[in-house]
């Protein structure tokens, strides 16, 4: 593709994102308390979410960001009121956010892909999967605040995974993460569902080898230490952490909480699943696995109907059917099909004609 069209496409993406991030933060309601999360009163498991306290902490005490919010009060149409200081910097944190998951997920379609004919419409899918997601609901319409950037580390993980990056890169990720969210837990088995590809293949035997569990069992010991360390220091706090079967399973016996649910990823769960053969990369099938141990995790801890609990999955989800769509217009292109065709008869009465095509 020429620069100039490049550039082109940069800027209509990064106006996309900013239309896609103020529709997200004026069209959900926020769960968490802005105010009290600062102050470290909200409650539990969302305070122990704790990485995005500090930025909310200097917006609000920063004059700087008190007078950018002047201009918006002018504009009530467009903006929801009242802007405060800590929205301007969610929705900065976000867009960086969202074009980051956008970059590791384009780099990583571009690396699985035979030809990499549908490059120019990774990012546009990965926006219309985020707003079905993460906006597309008729019920429980909340947004986190950590949401997005959690989705932007998983996708800079499996950027990391995928591009067999030093495993300590990985590992100060997964850190890092777990500070903003506990979800990082299904890094882990993502981790040595990569390791177990091996020339093309899986091979299940690696899933346990010493040189992945040496770097899996750490982590795993940190994710557990951070989780007792924060249910100490908020014990004080009212909590919702608590498992949500009952919940989830009075959604799956009540039809009209189908729809919903299955929205997540842009209704593309079961597709990717259904076509997985597809999916030409080996790396990818794997990863593919972490799918039912996702779902098994969320039956248990999230809420179903609340289809951001898959969010993280969404940059897997768009590779995926980048790559299924590619398979399947290749095959439309070089294999010979039946086409239909109109044709005129002799009375001047147009039907419809087989032809054979190469």
């Amino acid at each position: 593709m020429a620069p100039k069209k490049k550039i082109l496409l940069l800027i209509i993406y990064v106006i996309a994102t900013i239309q896609f991030v103020w529709c997200y933060l004026w069209l959900t309601r926020p769960y968490v308390n802005t105010f009290l999360y600062e102050q470290g009163q909200e409650r539990m498991p969302f305070q122990g979410r704790s990485l995005m306290i500090l930025p909310m902490r200097w917006a609000h005490q920063s004059d700087t960001l008190h007078q950018l919010t002047l201009p918006f009060e002018n504009s009530p149409f467009w903006f929801p009121k009242p802007v405060a200081p800590e929205v301007l910097t969610q929705a900065f944190i976000d867009v960086v956010c969202l074009l980051l998951t956008g970059y590791f997920t384009i780099r990583i379609y571009e690396a699985s892909s035979r030809r990499r004919l549908l490059t120019p419409i990774v990012y546009p899918l990965l926006l219309v999967v985020c707003g079905a997601t993460y906006i597309m609901h008729t019920v429980q319409n909340f947004r986190f605040i950590y949401d997005l950037p959690s989705l932007a580390f998983f996708a800079a993980a499996m950027y990391l995974l995928y591009f067999r990056a030093h495993w300590m890169y990985f590992a100060n990720l997964f850190l890092v993460a777990t500070v903003n969210r506990e979800t990082t837990l299904l890094l882990l088995p993502l981790y040595m569902l990569n390791r177990a590809v091996e020339n093309g293949k899986i091979r299940w035997q690696r899933l346990v080898r010493p040189r992945t569990l040496v770097v899996v069992l750490p982590l795993a010991a940190a994710w557990t230490v951070w989780q007792i360390v924060i249910r100490r220091i908020f014990a004080g706090n009212a909590s919702e952490f608590y498992p949500r079967l009952d919940w989830n399973i009075k959604s799956l016996v009540a039809p009209q909480a189908w729809p919903q649910m299955l929205s997540a990823c842009g209704y593309l769960l079961l597709f990717i699943v259904a076509m997985r053969k597809r999916i030409t990369d080996t790396r990818l099938r794997a990863w593919l696995w972490l799918l039912p141990i996702w779902c098994f995790f969320m039956f248990v801890y999230g809420i179903l109907i609340e289809t951001r609990v898959f969010g993280e999955l969404i940059p897997l989800v768009v590779c995926a059917t980048t790559i299924i769509l590619e398979e399947l217009l290749l095959e439309r292109m070089f294999k010979p099909r039946q086409l239909p065709e109109l044709q005129v008869n002799p009375t001047g009465k147009r039907e419809l004609e087989v032809r054979e095509a190469a």
